[in-house]
């Protein structure tokens, strides 16, 4: 029998509590041993100690689905498989900086339906975690929060002029072109806010109205799509599809502002 939306997201939040104890153990706030990958990314052990704990626990509970990870590789069915980035922001997480997580994703027959970001106590900031399911809605949780986790709710603007933006990475290790893209946000009238989050949760949690990620696999996108539209946003590539496969940039938003957005970014190209 195939598991139902709730068994997905019950386990998706299993799968991010054997990712925090991991992420928990290995971060102290200072640099953090790592390698380079071909493409000048990072990787730490942390990263595929992650990806592989996921998949021993999904071949134990979830043997016929697949799991495509940024580190471990693709392995499995396509058609049902979980997608994951063991750290999602690994640069940050080797220089014993905040704003990474692990992010852990359900597709199913190519549709995102289940999500999951997470940050471990241990972290500065303390725990954090985020979900969502298709049609359920998506919610936060956190030191601030308790447990039980509050309801994520996009903002209510309907045009650029007046509203906030972030970007990933941060305009302030941006140059060149990939900068110039996202000041065409601003040049709209939209106030940059810089992401002490991922700028898709920063939209998820009503902090600002569009949030730019200029780069990036399935594993970066998948999770955060699905929280930002349970969240009552929109997510896309800068032509207005919402393909995760297509590396980027891509543009999370309230839903309003999205056309709007998407034609400044436009104007960037």
């Amino acid at each position: 029998m195939t598991p139902g939306v709730d068994d997905d997201l019950a386990l998706a939040l299993r799968l991010a509590d054997a990712a925090d104890e991991l992420t928990m153990a290995a971060f102290t706030g200072e640099a953090v041993e790592h390698e380079i990958k071909p493409d000048g990314s990072p990787v730490s052990a942390t990263d595929l100690a992650v990806e592989r704990r996921i998949g021993e626990i999904l071949a134990e509970e979830r043997p016929a689905d697949g799991l495509l990870g940024e580190e471990v590789g693709e392995s499995g069915p396509a058609g049902r498989r979980w997608i994951v980035d063991g750290i999602d922001g690994t640069v940050l997480f080797v220089d014993g900086r905040t704003g990474w997580g692990t992010e852990i994703a359900l597709e199913v027959d190519g549709e995102v339906v289940v999500g999951a970001c997470t940050v471990p106590s241990g972290a500065p900031g303390g725990w954090r975690r985020w979900w969502a399911a298709r049609g359920a809605g998506a919610w936060r949780a956190g030191d601030a929060t308790g447990p039980g986790g509050e309801r994520c709710r996009v903002t209510a603007a309907t045009g650029l002029m007046g509203g906030r933006h972030s970007a990933i990475p941060p305009l302030d290790v941006l140059d060149g072109d990939r900068r110039l893209l996202v000041e065409r946000l601003a040049a709209a009238g939209s106030t940059y806010v810089a992401p002490h989050e991922h700028a898709a949760l920063l939209v998820a949690d009503g902090r600002v109205d569009a949030g730019v990620q200029l780069g990036g696999g399935p594993w970066d996108f998948a999770a955060l799509a699905v929280i930002v539209t349970e969240a009552g946003g929109r997510f896309s590539d800068l032509a207005g599809r919402p393909d995760i496969y297509g590396g980027g940039p891509v543009l999370f938003s309230n839903g309003e502002t999205h056309d709007a957005a998407i034609a400044a970014l436009q104007r960037g190209q």
